[in-house]
C-alpha cells in the first residue's frame, strides 16, 4: 500500500484542528540579514510513552525494546526518506486554527510525523558574548503512531538580531534535514555549518560565534538521526562496534548531570576534540504525567494527541560510542554522573568492549577523574550483563545499569551493544 506525505487530509488524523498552510521552502535573499549567533542544548530527548512501554525500559527488556525500535522504524521510513529525498521542500508549515499558532510538519498517511516548533522568544544578555540578546527554544518531535511513542528534545538558538518564531523553526527543520542526510558520521563543524546554511536558506546570515558544550549538541543531535535508537548509520569496516548509551534519571526531585568522560580507542559522533559531555538530564514527572517540563514546548495540537495516547514521560541522555582504530582493537570509555550540579555527590561508571573477549562493565558510587577510573575498572571489570548496583555514597541514590549481550553482536549480526544506565529507578 502506498503511503502519502503531506497530504492535508491526513492533518486531521493528527488533530481536526490542524491546517495545512505552505511549503515551507528555500528563500535565499540576495542580501541576507547578517547577525551573531549560537547554539545551546535545552533539553535532553525526553520520552512520552504508554505505560507498558516505560515498564520494558525500567526492566530493560531489550527483546520489546527492539521490537518497539523495529516498529517506530518501519514506521517513520516513509517520513525520513521524504526529508532525505526533498530537503528544503519536506517540510509544511501548519496552523493550529484554535491558538493561531504556525509550526513545520512532515506527516504521513498512518498518523506518523515530525515536527519543528518555537515558542516563547526572550530578551537576556548572553555572558559568552554581549551583542547576542535574543534566545529562541526550539523543539525538534517525532511521533510513532503504532508504538505511540513520542521523542522531543529541544535547543536554544541566540542571535544578536530578532528572528520570528516560525523562521528560527525553519531553521531547525532544514538543519534536522541536513542532519538525516549525512547521517550519525557527521563532524562537530558540520553543526556549525549545517545551522548557518539553514539560516541563510531562510535568508539570514548567522554567524555563530560559539557552540556551547559542543558534545552535548553532538550528543542531542544524534537523536534527530536515530530516535529511540532506530537506526545506526556507521560504516562497517574491518570489525567496527558502536556502543549506544542511554543514561536515564527517574529521580523526582532533582535532575542529573552526566558530566566528563574518558576514552580509550574511542570517539562520539561528531569527534568533538574536548572531552567534556556537560548533559543534564530534566528529572522524571510524577507517575501519569505527560505535561511537558523544563525548555520543552510542544505544540498545542499535537500535546493534545500525546495526553490522549500517552501515560508517562521520562528523560534520557544518549551517548553514542565506536572504536578509532578497527583492526584487532576494541574500546573502553567511563564517565561521571553528578545529582543537581554537586560535583561531591553522583557515580563513576565504565564499560569495555574489547575484540573478542566478552563485554564488560564497572562502577562506584562516588565522582571519579574518569580516565583515573578507567585504569581502576581494568582491574575490577564485571562480564554480567546486569544488573550492576551501587549506592550513592553521598545520598544513597540507587544505580542500575546493565548492558544488553556479552558478544555477538545485535540481532542483525553487528556488533552493536546497548547500555542502559538507571539513576533511582522505582521499584517493579
Amino acid at each position: 500500500m502506498t503511503i502519502r506525505v503531506n497530504d492535508p487530509q491526513d492533518l486531521t488524523k493528527i488533530n481536526k484542528n490542524l491546517r495545512y498552510v505552505t511549503q515551507l521552502s528555500n528563500s535565499t535573499s540576495s542580501q541576507p540579514i547578517k547577525s551573531k549567533a549560537s547554539i545551546s542544548v535545552a533539553s535532553q530527548p525526553r520520552l512520552y510513552v504508554p505505560k507498558d512501554v516505560r515498564s520494558a525500559y525500567l526492566i530493560n527488556n531489550w527483546v520489546k525494546l527492539h521490537i518497539l525500535q523495529e516498529k517506530a522504524s518501519q514506521d517513520l521510513a516513509a517520513v525520513y526518506d521524504h526529508i532525505t529525498k526533498h530537503q528544503t521542500t519536506a517540510w509544511i508549515t501548519v496552523e493550529d486554527m484554535t491558538t493561531n499558532s504556525k509550526f513545520n510538519m512532515i506527516w504521513d498517511s498512518n498518523g506518523n510525523y515530525v515536527w519543528a516548533s518555537c515558542r516563547g522568544i526572550t530578551y537576556v544578555t548572553d555572558p559568552i558574548d554581549p551583542q547576542v540578546h535574543f534566545v529562541a527554544p526550539v523543539t525538534y518531535g517525532v511521533f510513532s503512531k503504532s508504538t505511540n511513542i513520542c521523542g522531543v528534545h529541544a535547543y536554544s538558538l541566540s542571535s544578536a538580531t530578532e528572528i520570528t518564531e516560525l523562521v528560527c523553526a525553519g531553521i531547525f527543520s532544514f538543519f534536522v534535514g541536513k542532519l538525516i542526510a549525512k547521517g550519525i558520521n557527521f563532524l562537530a563543524d558540520d553543526i556549525i555549518a549545517f545551522l548557518a546554511d539553514s539560516a541563510l536558506e531562510l535568508g539570514f546570515e548567522l554567524v555563530f560565534s560559539s557552540v556551547v558544550a559542543v558534545s552535548a549538541v553532538c550528543c542531542v543531535a544524534v537523536f534527530a538521526i536515530v530516535f529511540i535508537g532506530t537506526v545506526f548509520l556507521f560504516n562497517f569496516l574491518n570489525k567496527r562496534f558502536q556502543i549506544s548509551v542511554s543514561v536515564y534519571n527517574w529521580d523526582t526531585q532533582v535532575n542529573w548531570q552526566v558530566r566528563n568522560q574518558s576514552l580509550t580507542n574511542a570517539v562520539n559522533p561528531g569527534k568533538p576534540e574536548k572531552l567534556d559531555l556537560n548533559l543534564d538530564i530534566n528529572k522524571v514527572s510524577p507517575a501519569g504525567s505527560v505535561v511537558p517540563i523544563g525548555n520543552v514546548n510542544i505544540p498545542d495540537a499535537i500535546l493534545e494527541q500525546v495526553i490522549r495516547t500517552c501515560e508517562d514521560s521520562f528523560s534520557y541522555a544518549f551517548i553514542c560510542y565506536e572504536n578509532v582504530k578497527t583492526f584487532a582493537q576494541g574500546l573502553s570509555f567511563s564517565f561521571q554522573c553528578t545529582r543537581n550540579y554537586d560535583q561531591k555527590v553522583g557515580f563513576t561508571y565504565a564499560f569495555e568492549c574489547p575484540w573478542t573477549a566478552s563485554n564488560a562493565q564497572y562502577m562506584e558510587g562516588t565522582v571519579q577523574d574518569p580516565k583515573a577510573f578507567l585504569e581502576k575498572a581494568n582491574k575490577n571489570w564485571v562480564k554480567k550483563t546486569g544488573p550492576f548496583t551501587t549506592s550513592v555514597s553521598n545520598d544513597g541514590s540507587t544505580i542500575k545499569a546493565y548492558f544488553d549481550m556479552l558478544q555477538g553482536g545485535d540481532q542483525d549480526g553487528k556488533d552493536c551493544y546497548k547500555v542502559a544506565v538507571h539513576i533511582n529507578p522505582p521499584a517493579q
